[in-house]
Formats: structure tokens, sequence, C-alpha cells
């Protein structure tokens, strides 16, 4: 799931992308929970998501191995938080 949201937020499920968007800038603002799911929010008004987002897909996007691994390690630490 991915969503921009009327509030200037964007929502993604995906733990990779959102490490992503991390790495490359984007605020995360929190979590949600939907049911077992978690979605990961960011503030779509810091960053251009949509740039980010053709980015990533083009394989264009240029983060750092270090700092992209250890997003990927953080985020999954929130998903198993209760």
């Amino acid at each position: 799931m991915n969503s921009e949201t009327k509030d200037g937020r964007y929502e993604t499920t995906d733990l990779y992308f959102a490490a992503y968007l991390q790495v490359a800038g984007a605020a995360m603002h929190g979590t949600a929970k939907h049911g077992t799911r978690v979605s990961f929010v960011f503030n779509s008004d810091v960053v251009n998501i949509d740039e980010l987002r053709t980015a990533w897909f083009n394989r264009s996007g240029r983060v750092s191995a270090l700092d992209y691994a250890n997003t990927i390690k953080n985020l999954k630490h929130l998903c198993h938080m209760p």
C-alpha cells in the first residue's frame, strides 16, 4: 500500500522503500498499524516523494549502503514494537 493523504503525508507498507525514503531525506512522521500490517508515514511536504519514487523504480536513487542497512534494522524494530 502506497498512498498520499490529504494532510501532506505519504504512507507505505513497503519496508525497503520506507528505508530508502528515510535515508534519502524524507522525514518519517511515524507508523500506523492496520491489523497486522504496519504503514510508515512520511511528511511529503519536506521532499518530493514522487521524484524519490521514480528514482527508486528506475534504480537511479543513490543512498549510503550502510545508512540504508541500519535504517532497515531500525524500521524492523518499529514493526515489532507492541
